[in-house]
């Protein structure tokens, strides 16, 4: 079992998601959401924060890439 990805897993659920959140709406859903005790269906509202991350995804990932290739270039 890789410890890391479990470590960061339970360190995320603990701070709400909030150290880390890509995007605003998984900050947003991570905040509403917080640690769950069981598993269960998810809401409407929180539906619609899930589609709104995979709309942003593609957006960040650019602006994170971008700033790479600027660091590599200096």
């Amino acid at each position: 079992m890789n410890t890391k990805s479990k470590d960061s897993t339970d360190q995320a659920s603990r701070d709400g998601g909030r150290g880390a959140s890509i995007t605003p709406s998984t900050a947003a859903l991570m905040r509403r959401l917080g640690p769950s005790p069981a598993p269960r269906m998810l809401t409407p509202s929180e539906i619609a924060l899930l589609r709104a991350d995979k709309r942003e995804m593609p957006q960040v990932v650019d602006e994170a890439l971008a700033r790479k290739d600027e660091e590599s270039e200096s």
